[in-house]
């Protein structure tokens, strides 16, 4: 069993590749892999200060959630419009679209998911955890836990993480234990599959 504590100050702060931002680099796969070099996945978040442009990621499939602020439309020109409005809801896009981002009250955070589908496959999933609970973990996978609220023990491998600290487990047991905090926690769960 592998597995990698990564807390927001171990990120990689990187420019957009439209130069209108900056995004946290939080986990890359390969590690190390760039926009330019090409990388199998990666997890990033980053404040939406202003409206404009999304950066075009072409071949890459794109998940994007609501972290913080009123969140912001996103308008994909002929494939219509979407509201990311509401905290944790995933929405999924490809990153050949025009996307426009029009912000609704102020700046905004969101936390952003991109996959090369030629060789990788995601699932997304977002909740709160009220009281423990067994995550299954197919074989061959890697399992994405990032804390968007509160904090979680993981027995597995004895570990508390706080707000907004990820836990990337790669040949993980085939369950992995989640104990919430006082209060609960709010979590997304991101499964990533090599084909």
């Amino acid at each position: 069993m592998k597995w990698q504590q990564i807390k927001p100050s171990d990120g990689r702060l990187m420019p957009w590749k439209n130069g209108g931002g900056t995004t946290l680099e939080l986990a890359v796969d390969p590690p190390g892999a760039t926009v330019e070099t090409g990388f199998r996945w990666r997890l990033s978040s980053a404040e939406v200060a202003a409206s404009g442009p999304f950066s075009a990621f072409p071949g890459l499939e794109r998940w994007l959630l609501l972290l913080e602020g009123a969140g912001f439309d996103l308008d994909f020109g002929p494939r219509g419009r979407v509201a990311l409005t509401e905290p944790l809801v995933p929405i999924r896009f490809s990153g050949d679209w025009p996307a426009t981002a029009t912000l609704v009250d102020g700046p905004s955070t969101d936390f952003n998911l991109m996959v090369d589908p030629r060789c990788c496959q995601a699932r997304v999933e977002s909740f709160h955890l009220a009281s423990p609970r067994a995550l299954a973990q197919p074989a061959g996978s890697t399992l994405i836990v990032f804390v968007a609220g509160g904090t979680v023990y993981v027995p597995e491998v004895e570990l508390h993480l706080g707000r907004r600290h990820l836990l990337r487990m790669d040949d993980a047991p085939d369950v992995l234990q989640l104990i919430p905090g006082y209060g609960g926690a709010t979590l997304v769960v991101v499964e990533l599959r090599v084909v």
